[in-house]
């Protein structure tokens, strides 16, 4: 076979370090020289897209890059220091993202590695990217392996991400161009690399699949529920609408069916129902315990043989039919009326929903979420609703600002001390905030103005699960749920310095990004409620209300607080006029109309309309085109000229 490839650069190619990256890398170089007709020595430029095209296929794999974002900077931060760098890509090989040291840019651009290059194996030959691709699976391309000679200096490796469907959806590439790599040097690479194209598989899986039924799975019953699990999403007929690919490969001996009663031996709502009653009866066990404790995994039968462990994660519109199901099963207890679940959020803007629904899910399985947006536009508030949904009202809320505690309280404050620890401490002691959110939900607001001392203290906290008041040598053990919010990057904070690294991905198991107020949907419905709360019968006239829907906020919904309680103070009649609001707010909207040209003002009012269409057509792009008349290719250009992301 190697005599059909010319100069013996495949006895090169195939001196390896297994059967498998053997067999992938001849037939790669088949396929590049009897399918697409390649040569090795063929010199050519790189296909790199324009950046309005490269912008439009952002757009349209957002969700992958919104998630992404933060993930590619940290995979990068664990290996520049060997001189690589980080691409992703779409299912297509196109670079949508890239990082890489200043220093090293010519390198890479030289050698065609750049945002809107293609990196399919049809036209790059066998590359670490497109081979990846076409393979499905981790994989290193060194060197000579590389089909073209011109790319012989790369030494690329790759992992895949799996949509729910089960099709490569995004590739993460570490590549470099250095001649003293050995192949030997990828192997950390591509184990750390193949860790973190599945940690994303796992949050798109959540983000895409929210609507439905999650079933965590794995054979042994002290995973399930972590990182480890595999997950298949079932929609509510009882077909398997997704599953991640650790749970493609459990099933696979099982079935290939897409039927739920084909796999487990048993309906969706019998499944529902078995899971409803274990949870009810553990609860009843543990009444005299006084607070409920995880449900155990549950032994799950395969059909065709085998047993494997579960847990549910159901969505919000479902959680009150699960709970009925549980009925199936009587349990003597005393029946009492349980409280009606206060869970769902009043706004109604699409994007501030999505993350709702996202973060209870999250926080429902324990997995810490870091918050990042702009001061004040109200990433606590997110937090409280997102508690109340996961954990419920019950259990304790604990937000700290740590921006407002002095650097010499703030230890004091959250890990509280002992009797006489120092002068001026209480006598009997103090157990401090975190204590406080036992059993129920920390938040800590401005994380990233946290002095260092007490960063590392809260990462002991975070790993043992303990906390060592002041002045103490007693440990005292505590179980809460974690989340975090910034107005800065701590990806930078880490780069200078303020912010340990290790801190950062302990808190940041998954990251929210809360919409600032001006690209809200639902403003003017967010006016009118807050408007509510403050007075009776108060509301803003036509043109009040066009003012406060068209101004920026650079202060967020804090500004707006403020702007709307001082109109109610001076309007009369219950309508809030243009004289009743503050003289800087009237001067900045002056300005900011003085600013707007004609065309501006145009570009404004398409903007505002086509969000409301969209929102009318619950962002599903074909009926929005359909309804104004147009493709969607020309939908997808209009809202990235006018910057709409797709919520």
């Amino acid at each position: 076979m190697s005599g059909n490839f010319s100069g013996g650069r495949i006895e090169a190619a195939l001196q390896l370090s297994g059967a498998a990256q053997n067999r992938a890398v001849l037939e790669s170089w088949q396929r590049c020289e009897q399918r697409f007709g390649l040569a090795h020595d063929t010199l050519r430029r790189p296909e790199v897209m324009p950046e309005s095209q490269t912008r439009q296929l952002r757009d349209r794999n957002g969700r992958l890059y919104h998630h992404a974002h933060d993930l590619v900077r940290t995979l990068y931060r664990k290996i520049d220091a060997s001189g690589y760098a980080v691409f992703l890509t779409d299912n297509k090989g196109v670079i949508l993202d890239s990082v890489a040291a200043h220093s090293l840019l010519p390198a890479f651009r030289t050698n065609g590695l750049l945002p809107g290059a293609v990196w399919s194996e049809e036209r790059e030959g066998t590359n670490g990217i497109g081979t990846c691709i076409v393979e499905g699976r981790a994989i290193t391309i060194h060197k000579d392996e590389h089909f073209l000679s011109q790319h012989s200096a790369l030494t690329c490796t790759a992992a895949p991400v799996f949509s729910p469907d089960g099709e490569v959806c995004s590739v993460l590439d570490v590549s470099a161009v250095r001649d003293d790599i050995k192949r030997t040097d990828c192997l950390r690479v591509r184990g750390m690399i193949a860790d973190y194209a599945e940690a994303l598989e796992r949050i798109l899986f959540f983000d895409e699949r929210a609507g439905d039924i999650i079933l965590h799975l794995h054979p042994e019953s002290q995973h399930v529920g972590s990182t480890r699990d595999a997950m298949i999403s079932i929609a509510p007929d009882g077909t398997i609408s997704g599953a991640t690919s650790m749970a493609r490969r459990i099933l696979r001996a099982a079935s290939s069916s897409s039927d739920i009663r084909d796999v487990f031996e048993m309906d969706v709502d019998s499944l529902l129902a078995k899971f409803a009653n274990q949870s009810a009866g553990r609860k009843h066990l543990h009444a005299d315990i006084g607070r409920d404790q995880a449900d155990p995994a549950m032994a799950v039968n395969i059909a065709g043989g085998g047993v494997l462990f579960g847990s549910i994660t159901l969505p919000e519109k479902l959680r009150r039919q699960f709970v009925g199901r549980a009925t199936s099963m009587p349990i003597p207890v005393k029946p009492v009326r349980a409280p009606k679940p206060e869970t769902e959020m009043p706004d109604h803007d699409p994007a501030l929903r999505r993350i709702f629904d996202i973060g209870s899910r999250l926080h429902a399985r324990d997995i810490n979420i870091l918050m990042s947006g702009e001061t004040g536009s109200g990433k606590e508030y997110l937090a409280r609703h997102i508690h109340d949904a996961a954990v419920g009202k019950s259990r304790n809320f604990v937000a700290i600002n740590c921006a407002a505690l002095p650097e010499g309280l703030i230890e004091n404050e959250l890990f509280g001390h002992a009797g006489g620890a120092f002068t001026g401490a209480a006598r009997d002691g103090f157990g401090g905030r975190i204590r406080e959110a036992n059993g129920g939900t920390l938040f800590l607001d401005e994380i990233g103005d946290m002095p260092l001392t007490a960063q590392g203290r809260l990462l002991r906290v975070l790993e043992n699960r303990t906390i060592e008041p002041l002045g103490s040598t007693k440990s005292v053990p505590v179980n809460f749920r974690l989340m975090c919010a910034s107005n800065v990057d701590l990806a930078k904070a880490v780069t200078n310095g303020t912010f340990r690294e290790d801190l950062l991905y302990r808190i940041k198991g998954a990251r929210l990004a809360v919409p600032a107020l001006r690209e809200r949907s639902d403003l003017a419905d967010l006016i009118t409620r807050l408007l509510g709360g403050m007075a009776a019968n108060v509301a803003c006239n036509e043109e009040v209300l066009a003012m406060l829907v068209a101004h920026r906020w650079p202060g967020n919904v804090r500004e707006l607080l403020n702007v709307l309680q001082y109109a109610c103070v001076f309007a009369e009649n219950g309508v809030i006029r243009r004289d009743h609001l503050p003289d800087d707010f009237k001067v900045m909207a002056s300005e900011a109309d003085a600013k707007m040209s004609p065309l501006q003002t145009m570009k404004h009012a398409e903007e505002v309309a086509l969000r409301q269409l969209l929102d009318d057509q619950k962002w599903h792009i074909s009926n929005t085109a359909k309804s104004l008349g147009i493709g969607r290719n020309t939908l997808y250009r209009r809202m990235a000229r006018l910057g709409i992301e797709k919520a």
